[in-house]
């Protein structure tokens, strides 16, 4: 089992963080599609749309979390990699 770097768990961090803005802009258009088809009185889609953009939420939140545990995990690395250089 390799062992993960400061380097490589800021890069997961890093890729957590776009999933996370993502997930962001998807639910909000998802929501915003929602709103238009309520307007319109399209009940199936309206709702269909909101359920959609409560599961890019959820995502949202799960990515957020994983994006601050792998900018954690970076961290702590870095100081164990700079006190095992000193």
């Amino acid at each position: 089992m390799s062992e993960t770097t400061a380097a490589e768990a800021a890069r997961k961090a890093v890729t957590w963080a776009h999933c996370a803005e993502d997930a962001n802009k998807y639910a909000h258009e998802h929501e915003q599609q929602a709103r238009e088809y309520a307007t319109q009185r399209d009940s199936g889609n309206a709702t269909a749309y909101a359920s959609r953009a409560e599961e890019w939420v959820r995502l949202r939140g799960t990515a957020v979390d994983m994006a601050n545990m792998w900018a954690n995990v970076a961290g702590a690395l870095q100081l164990a990699e700079l006190s095992e250089h000193s």
